[in-house]
């Protein structure tokens, strides 16, 4: 298992580092580029929800206290496959992604105290946007090519510890690494010159959370589980380089520069992250159900004022709700597989905490929120303990009746759990 789990880990990494575009949705131009959801596997077949994962084999992303329920050596490494299905009111537009999702690590210190590290993509940009303008006659004036790449990533380790049976707590701690690069291409019809707007910016900061969970019988069968966390208000430092030029292409394709028209070099600001708060209550049997309800809420984000070079978007308020659970039929089935699968479900809304102005001459603007519907299996594999995990969500990003452009996305989700017994002493008999 440590050959597969050093495999797996070199593979993650150097595709972390290559990889340039995570994501096709436009929404990802705004701010340091889509948030991506801090979830496993496991977890997006439910919605998103994290309280059914506090098996002796799970890794929780949401809430560290969970990690004080680690017996095993768990290996989780997930990927996302995502289908967009892009409306303006007039046009449709069609684009797919893959991506690594995350990598983790889980084992446990006492009986009482388990530890997680990972590494997974924070936020994404990847966009191509294309504005033309036309003339009386209907023929093209200028075009505008709006692209971008990059995004952050969080490496993060985390410890809970089971301070009595029913009472768990937990910490987390994360650094914040990335650059993202964002270019406008202009090219007008009276003129032989491309003009190009190049801007390259450096993030990094660190994040502690907290968090703790308390769970413990209604009765004979099902138990109760309360649990919260707090991600504390941070920094993301930002450090930019802009440029402005006038190029030609050359017969090869490559850009000729002709005049640089300014630039500026070691742009320095700060994004701050407001405090985000987690809670969550579920009911369950263990190892057969459980259904949960979760909530999420920050403030909105807030930027330096030269970091905020865009009055066509805003910043607000972020809240999640997320409804799901898991049933399995007979964990301990010798008859059938498919008894001993863990079948998932699950749903959440989210305002995103982006603004967008639809309207110039009443300066209206759209909140931009999202919608999904998710399903998830879980399939034993080896021990019984490991599990190939899989999920599908249905989603809608946005709204044209309110001005903005729709989002209508698949998610395919894939992952391995792996779970082993590490680090047992030898015996002599």
């Amino acid at each position: 298992m440590i050959k597969k789990i050093f495999f797996w880990f070199v593979l993650f990494l150097a595709l972390v580092n290559h990889a340039q575009v995570a994501t096709r949705s436009p929404y990802s131009y705004f701010g340091i580029g889509a948030t991506n959801q801090q979830i496993n596997v496991a977890s997006s077949g439910m919605g998103g929800i994290s309280l059914g994962l506090n098996h002796e084999s799970e890794l929780n992303f949401t809430n560290p206290s969970f990690l004080s329920n680690i017996q095993l050596t768990v290996f989780d490494i997930g990927g996302k496959s995502q289908f967009l299905t892009l409306k303006d009111g007039t046009q449709k537009q069609k684009t797919a992604q893959t991506e690594l999702s995350y990598l983790a690590l889980g084992f446990p210190i006492t009986k009482k105290m388990g530890l997680m590290v990972g590494l997974q993509p924070n936020t994404s940009v990847g966009y191509k946007i294309l504005d033309e303008k036309y003339n009386s006659q209907g023929g093209i004036d200028n075009i505008t090519l709006y692209s971008g790449n990059g995004g952050t990533n969080r490496f993060f380790l985390g410890t809970g510890y089971k301070v009595t049976e029913k009472l768990s707590l937990g910490m987390e701690g994360e650094v914040l690494f990335g650059n993202v690069k964002n270019e406008i291409l202009n090219k007008s019809v009276e003129s032989q010159l491309y003009t190009k707007y190049n801007k390259q910016s450096n993030l990094g900061g660190l994040a502690l959370k907290i968090g703790l969970y308390y769970d413990s019988k209604l009765n004979e069968k099902v138990n109760y589980s309360i649990e919260s966390s707090l991600k504390f208000k941070n920094a993301i430092n930002k450090t930019s380089s802009d440029y402005l030029y006038t190029f030609l292409y050359g017969s090869d394709g490559r850009e000729i520069p002709q005049d640089t028209l300014f630039q500026n070099v070691g742009i320095k600001g700060k994004i701050t992250r407001p405090l985000l708060f987690h809670s969550g209550i579920g009911f369950g049997e263990k190892n057969k159900w459980f259904a949960g309800l979760e909530y999420d809420n920050q403030s909105a984000w807030t930027y330096d004022a030269n970091l905020l070079e865009s009055m066509k978007y805003k910043t607000t308020n972020y809240y999640s709700l997320k409804i799901g659970g898991y049933y399995i039929p007979k964990q301990n089935s010798i008859t059938s597989y498919w008894n001993r699968v863990v079948y998932r479900f699950g749903t959440r809304i989210e305002k995103t905490g982006l603004s967008l102005l639809t309207s110039t001459s009443s300066s209206s603007y759209s909140e931009l929120n999202d919608f999904g519907i998710s399903f998830g299996l879980g399939l034993p594999i080896g021990n019984q303990l490991s599990k190939l995990n899989f999920s599908a969500e249905f989603g809608k990003r946005g709204n044209i009746n309110t001005g903005l452009i729709q989002e209508n996305y698949f998610n395919l989700r894939f992952g391995i759990n792996l779970s082993d017994k590490w680090f047992l002493k030898s015996k002599i008999y």
